[in-house]
């Protein structure tokens, strides 16, 4: 049998690099290009090391669970011992989870001749092209699959009901405010992708000019006296849907950043736009903005708890 080491070198890099970016996604903790890309290179280095004497260091399960060791630390770094081992255990978690759904996938599209003894691993060789196929195939969309399974996942674990302390930043001015997240909101900006969570007047604590929250379209917005050049720069109109069925726009301010407090974490969240609106969002004034899942989902975490 041929075995072509370069073309399985390759094969392994995509794959690692997709394992650390779900990774990086299911943890919420960005990751340093570098980082990436000098862990990515050292674990599928073990390819090559497979044809070196340290081959049994590299077969042993201890020397396989040193060097898993090894490439998370490169990738994620050691801050504290418990985030560590949060890492170590979320990449396997990762590697489990599509490794699986391949395994599994694969034998459900394949005859029953296929499980014969004499059969069971050829079909999975480094030379057959139909497993190769398989695989570069089937990775990225299982890996995609996985990723939106896992974010649907989060979005149900949130109640309904469940209101976060959030705080926007617009000139440096603080806009402290009680938010819902909520999971029915799908607005975003149609020309950036941009989502739009919701502030009321009431929530703004005269940070926004009050013009803003009745409409004041943004074509004429520098002409107003409340408006300087800087916020008119960043008011746009957003198109939505409304109850009824009806198409309308509503105004919408770019802030500097928002910060949700959640779960004991804080999420930094500076791709979004607040949709502006005089109307009581709460009619017992339990919260003054309505969060974007989108918000929650690709936040970067900036703070956790020990």
């Amino acid at each position: 049998m041929t075995i072509y080491l370069d073309a399985v070198w390759l094969l392994n890099l995509f794959i690692d690099f997709m394992l650390f970016k779900m990774t990086s996604i299911i943890l919420k903790r960005p990751v340093h290009p570098l980082r990436l890309g000098l862990g990515t290179l050292v674990a599928s280095s073990i390819v090559c090391l497979l044809f070196t004497p340290l081959s049994p260091f590299f077969y042993n399960p201890l020397g396989k669970f040193l060097f898993s060791l090894m490439i998370v630390f490169i990738v994620f770094g050691y801050r504290k011992f418990f985030l560590f081992v949060q890492s170590f255990l979320t990449f396997y978690f990762s590697a489990f989870m599509i490794g699986g759904g391949l395994f599994a996938a694969h034998y459900f599209f394949e005859s029953s001749q296929s499980y014969a003894p004499q059969n069971l691993f050829s079909t999975l060789s480094y030379g057959d092209p139909i497993s190769w196929t398989f695989v570069i195939i089937g990775f990225p969309i299982l890996w995609y699959f996985s990723k939106k399974r896992l974010d649907h996942l989060v979005i149900r674990k949130w109640q309904s009901s469940e209101q976060v302390k959030t705080e926007i930043i617009l000139f440096g001015k603080t806009i402290t405010v009680t938010g819902l997240i909520d999971s029915g909101n799908k607005l975003y900006d149609p020309l950036t992708r941009t989502p739009v969570m919701f502030l009321s007047y009431s929530g703004a604590q005269g940070v926004l000019p009050k013009c803003l929250f009745e409409g004041w379209h943004h074509q004429y917005a520098a002409l107003h006296p409340d408006i300087n050049e800087e916020l008119a720069s960043r008011i746009s109109m957003v198109p939505y849907r409304t109850v009824s069925g009806g198409q309308q726009l509503i105004t919408t301010v770019r802030p500097d950043n928002v910060y949700i407090y959640h779960d004991g974490k804080t999420i930094q969240s500076p791709k979004a736009v607040i949709a502006l609106t005089s109307d009581r969002l709460s009619s017992e004034g339990d919260f003054d903005c309505i969060l974007h899942p989108d918000m929650m989902l690709k936040g970067k975490t900036i703070e956790s708890a020990s």
